[in-house]
């Protein structure tokens, strides 16, 4: 029989990611996390990284995910902890990189009591995340779906989503129980479509406008871009402007931004003026 954290919401969490296929955990040690620490890196199937740092261990699950286009998952200890994450998880929403942030927490009773590592950790990151929830101090059945809509959130919008777990003494309990089971995880959107309602419109002003700029920032390297940006740039009214973190590289393109328009002075500037810029 498998060994398992006594904390079920911890099973849960690791039944999830197996099954969704995730399987980086990047861990910053801690007392309130201790159930979760149990119970992931007694899970074979999981890559487990101990990171003293929070702040460095964000940013290296952040490459985690770069790398394997799929979320790795950030775990934490209760309180100022997890706001070291916050540098990473704000990257990881601008640059559509997907992860998945479990932090551990206190009671509810604890919180704005005085107690030692205890924040207002629920909605922490709601600015710059796709999905937040607090599981449920006594273990309910929905807390599956909750951790479900987590990782397929993190999958389908390529960005951050935070777990908030609670968890009461004792932390370090050990049971001998069956792996747990979980819904269904949908793991590919490939399929889906998205309606772009100013669509037509923008295509109309593109077409009509007789000198037009792209602006590329940062992206995975992408065949299918670059090919894309190639036949735009064999247009004379297209200027491409690419950074070094775009990833996309072609003759005709101008990634060296500064160096172009440093020495220009206003007016020069305004005869470049594009009529219309895309951002990408």
């Amino acid at each position: 029989m498998p060994k398992h954290s006594a904390k079920q919401t911890t099973r849960f969490l690791s039944a999830a990611l197996k099954q969704a296929g995730i399987f980086d955990i990047v861990i910053s040690p801690g007392s309130r996390n201790a159930p979760l620490i149990i119970e992931l890196t007694n899970r074979q199937a999981l890559t487990n990284y101990s990171i003293v740092d929070e702040r460095v261990a964000g940013f290296f699950a952040l490459g985690l995910s770069q790398q394997s286009q799929k979320p790795s998952v950030l775990v934490c200890t209760s309180g100022s902890a997890l706001l070291n994450f916050y540098p990473a998880i704000a990257e990881a929403f601008y640059s559509h990189i997907p992860l998945i942030v479990i932090s551990a927490d206190r009671p509810q009773k604890w919180i704005d009591q005085g107690e030692g590592q205890t924040i207002r950790q629920h909605n922490v990151f709601k600015n710059h995340s796709w999905y937040n929830v607090t599981l449920s101090e006594t273990v309910e059945e929905a807390d599956k779906d909750k951790i479900k809509t987590a990782i397929e959130t993190a999958i389908d919008k390529r960005g951050p989503v935070h777990i908030n777990m609670p968890f009461d003494e004792p932390l370090y309990d050990i049971v001998e129980v069956p792996d747990e089971t979980i819904p269904k995880i949908q793991t590919d959107f490939s399929a889906k479509i998205y309606e772009v309602p100013f669509l037509e419109t923008f295509e109309q002003k593109w077409q009509q406008a007789g000198r037009k700029m792209i602006l590329v920032g940062q992206h995975q390297p992408s065949e299918f871009l670059s090919l894309q940006l190639k036949k735009l740039a064999e247009d004379p009214s297209v200027i491409i402007l690419t950074e070094n973190i775009s990833n996309v590289y072609n003759d005709r393109f101008i990634n060296h931004i500064d160096q172009v328009i440093f020495p220009l002075d206003a007016s020069e500037l305004q005869d470049l003026k594009p009529d219309i810029l895309m951002t990408i």
